[in-house]
């Protein structure tokens, strides 16, 4: 394995992650939101 190899295995690894927790955020988003107003109410 070269090192751009290992390196562009990096980045893709790195970005994959990112966009998974993205989407865990999305997700708990909504849901901490209408706790929020639940609990002004």
């Amino acid at each position: 394995m070269s090192g751009w190899t290992f390196f562009f295995i990096l980045v893709g690894v790195v970005f994959l992650t990112t966009q998974l927790f993205r989407v865990i955020d999305y997700i708990e988003r909504p849901a901490k939101r209408h706790h929020r107003r639940t609990a002004a109410r």
